[in-house]
């Protein structure tokens, strides 16, 4: 009891930091796409993009470690060189030190010497994008687009839906999207040993009795010491709590904002992992482990069962076993068997991150709209994610199939780190990202395309639950934050004690009550007007 109190103690603080920066906007993770494709028929954007007289743009957004291995600024990269033979426009790019990309944006804004385009997830500026506009760090783009982005005007005529998430609760525009499509949105989910599934002639669990059982077998079988393991940061994320119907955060259901940790269902998924957790079959280090610790585990035999990414996690694991054994997805767990799973880390289909923003400063706004919308042309989409025909891709039967410079790259680039050189393609941008085409040849590894398809398999489903990112005004933004920090520090705290029971689930109804006097029904309405202004954007 004492060592559980201590661990209690020494991670509350981390947890609530945690749960405190993720909301349940954040689904990204990294993350959908409801079954939209690539504009087949758009426009040609080639001669509308170029400008009879060249122009140099300031382009600030942030890279990634991928990028930074063989480039030291996206103009050198294949995409923008053809983009600038093509539109007579030259990038010049401002790109923030990997890591301090926040700090490095609210210096920029302070010092109000704006670059001409802003790539950035704007709804998470401090205010919304509202208050982007107001402070003068972005242009309204309603009549811009209208005129001169014949591509983006034509998508978001088609898909009105993506037109209110890219608008103000007023109307107006405020960036060029990174827009997500395809089939295969969902980039990571519950993995087991699949090789330990067929010695003991198991199904892939579906229920949440299929994943006791499972789990159970794991550790009287294969003497796994830790059956199914985890890390804290897993629980920021849409888990085993789908099965009990509630989300890990906020969440709608039929237009009613709901706090899944306020909900009484959550009670019963706290009580399935206090039963796990004392049956030894929840790794006892979860509130603690790192990421090092959690990849031994997954490599070694003592775990069965653990959250991955189907890239960076199943990938690595996979490639290191060379064979000695392997991975199955699961689909996200439902209660009773016929149940169709909708709480799934599906992220966003209008992705916030990869969004350009044109800025006051910039002189040619006509002339960068018209760039912009280039990526939204079928010409510009393959030019982002396939590259050049001949070089990084071939077309077969349709199909641009990647060259061996992205998969089996010269230099020893990873496939991911190939694509970044080359492409903007891995990463949201302007433009549409997720093409199933990438996807399939992304993930090498025929268990890495089945867990692909099983952990998209319902991702429709999680629409009718995903909180869209809705901005309350700015003064209810203020009052929002302060009352979830306290909510989220207790919550968090209780989450631990509950499940290692230290505090027991007969005391569940202390718990709302206090939630409650910390003003989580407030919190709920705040959340609840900001959905009821988004619902009545056009």
């Amino acid at each position: 009891m004492k060592r559980q109190l201590s661990v209690i103690t020494l991670t509350v603080a981390v947890v609530g930091s945690l749960l405190a920066g993720c909301s349940s906007n954040s689904n990204s993770n990294s993350n959908s796409n409801s079954n939209r494709e690539a504009p087949s028929k758009a426009p040609s954007s080639t001669t509308q993009a170029s400008t009879a007289v060249p122009i140099k743009l300031s382009y600030w957004t942030a890279v990634t470690a991928d990028v930074t291995r063989s480039l030291k600024t996206f103009g050198e990269s294949l995409f923008y060189k053809e983009m600038e033979k093509k539109t007579n426009v030259k990038i010049e790019f401002q790109h923030p030190a990997v890591g301090s990309e926040n700090e490095q944006f609210n210096l920029l804004v302070a010092s109000g010497n704006l670059p001409d385009i802003i790539e950035r997830d704007f709804t998470t500026y401090p205010g919304g994008p509202a208050k982007a506009l107001s402070d003068k760090v972005l242009i309204k783009l309603n009549d811009i687009i209208d005129k001169n982005a014949p591509n983006l005007k034509k998508y978001l005529e088609e898909h009105p839906e993506i037109k209110k998430e890219i608008s103000t609760d007023d109307g107006t525009i405020y960036a060029f999207p990174g827009i997500g499509i395809g089939n295969n949105a969902v980039s990571g989910g519950m993995v087991l040993r699949k090789d330990w599934l067929n010695e003991l002639k198991l199904e892939v669990p579906v229920t949440m009795d299929d994943w006791t059982n499972v789990l159970r077998q794991f550790k009287e079988k294969k003497n796994a010491k830790t059956p199914l393991t985890l890390r804290l940061t897993d629980f920021s994320r849409e888990l085993f709590n789908g099965a009990y119907g509630i989300g890990w955060d906020f969440y709608q259901e039929n237009g009613k904002v709901k706090y899944g940790p306020y909900e009484s269902n959550n009670k019963n998924y706290l009580a399935q992992l206090n039963a796990w957790y004392k049956e030894g079959l929840l790794d006892p280090d979860f509130a603690t482990q790192d990421a090092k610790s959690l990849d031994a585990k997954a490599s070694n035999g003592s775990s069965g069962a653990f959250f991955a990414f189907i890239g960076s996690g199943m990938g690595k694991y996979l490639n290191a076993a060379q064979g000695t054994y392997d991975l199955a997805g699961a689909p996200y767990p439902v209660l009773r068997k016929g149940e169709e799973p909708r709480f799934i880390n599906k992220p966003f289909d209008y992705r916030g991150a990869g969004s350009a923003g044109i800025t006051p400063s910039n002189k040619y706004p006509v002339e960068t709209a018209k760039w912009l919308d280039y990526h939204y042309s079928n010409e510009g989409h393959i030019l982002k994610s396939f590259g050049v025909e001949g070089l990084t891709y071939t077309m077969v039967n349709g199909y641009p199939k990647y060259t061996d410079l992205i998969m089996k790259n010269p230099d020893k680039l990873s496939v991911g780190e190939a694509m970044a050189k080359y492409l903007r393609v891995s990463t949201p941008s302007p433009g549409f990202v997720g093409d199933d085409r990438y996807i399939d040849q992304y993930y090498p590894l025929q268990s890495q395309k089945d867990a692909s398809v099983i952990f998209s398999r319902h991702q429709k489903n999680a629409t009718a639950v995903l909180l869209p990112r809705v901005t309350p005004a700015v003064a209810e933004a203020s009052e929002l934050s302060t009352i979830m920090s306290e909510v989220k520090t207790y919550q968090s705290e209780m989450f631990l004690k509950f499940i290692m029971g230290v505090e027991p689930l007969a005391n569940y109804d202390k718990y709302i009550a206090q939630m409650k006097s910390l003003k989580i029904e407030r919190a709920i309405a705040i959340q609840q007007n900001a959905l009821d202004q988004y619902n009545k954007r056009k």
